[in-house]
């Protein structure tokens, strides 16, 4: 394995097809020095093909742990499989869902990106192919103890939280269809905005955010990763930025659908226990 300028983790969780749709942007960077692991935690048999079209990307490595670890912990597989082999910290490393597809123009951005000493974390533009809106900025403002005691009632019952799932959905579609309406020039420009927190289907870390003590040691096993690299950047003095000059695309909501599960549910309740214990105390 070559060092890496930048290195990207993705995590398969039953998505295979999608993985392939995410290799395929890939190919077409022109960025030197990229090493993509992905670490699979899928409950399901691989397709036939699959390991062998994947081993047309020689800057692949595919690591199969054998149980779900989840998101964080199969990314952090991900990074301690790259540090075995390469003792420091490449200059980026993303940690990303396979259900996205980068723009050629995404890598030439990141490489230019301005390094002053305390960025953190970058929030690309993350485009959803649903609702056509920009998941990011995904927190403006760090959210009170108040509307996460509301979650954590919401996240009582599925049934509470799959209607408060639709609700917002539908906002969703009525948002994509003004954006259709309207040329990009109407909206407004938020490039270096400094924000909370972003969205946690592509997370772009600047390499200080590991060498300053950051970790993707999530305390719970699912959901709340957000919050938890944005509570981390405030501990360790760096920002979270949004450029929208770095685009992606989102087909969300490959591998756990639209709509939560009672077990989906559960880890949802979990998480935000977590985070009002670990920080709203």
């Amino acid at each position: 394995m070559n060092q890496a300028d930048i290195l990207i983790i993705g995590v398969i969780y039953n998505t295979y097809q999608e993985t392939l749709r995410y290799l395929n942007s890939l190919a077409l960077v022109t960025a030197e020095n990229i090493v993509l692991i992905l670490t699979d935690n899928s409950d399901i048999v691989q397709p036939p093909d699959f390991l062998s079209k994947i081993k047309d990307y020689p800057f692949l490595h595919y690591l199969k742990p054998g149980k779900n670890l989840g998101y964080f912990r199969g990314a952090q597989e991900g990074l301690n499989y790259y540090l075995q082999k390469h003792p420091s910290y490449p200059g980026w490393i993303l940690v990303t869902n396979v259900d996205i597809v980068f723009t050629p123009q995404f890598f030439q951005r990141l490489t230019q990106l301005n390094h002053q000493q305390n960025l953190g974390i970058v929030a690309p533009s993350i485009i959803s192919q649903k609702w056509n809106t920009d998941y990011n900025p995904k927190i403006l403002m760090r959210y009170s103890k108040r509307k996460l005691l509301f979650f954590r009632l919401l996240y009582s019952c599925f049934l509470f939280h799959n209607l408060y799932l639709l609700a917002g959905y539908s906002k969703k579609w009525g948002r994509g269809l003004r954006r259709r309406e309207k040329s990009v020039a109407e909206y407004p420009v938020l490039k270096g905005r400094k924000i909370y927190a972003p969205h946690g289907s592509c997370l772009v870390f600047k390499n200080n955010y590991f060498t300053l003590g950051g970790t993707l040691g999530l305390p719970n096993f699912l959901f709340g990763e957000e919050i938890f690299v944005a509570e981390t950047a405030v501990r360790l003095g760096l920002d979270v930025i949004y450029d929208p000059g770095m685009v992606i695309h989102d087909y969300e909501h490959a591998s756990i659908g639209f709509f939560v599960t009672p077990v989906i549910n559960k880890h949802y309740r979990e998480s935000i226990n977590a985070i009002l214990e670990r920080y709203y105390q």
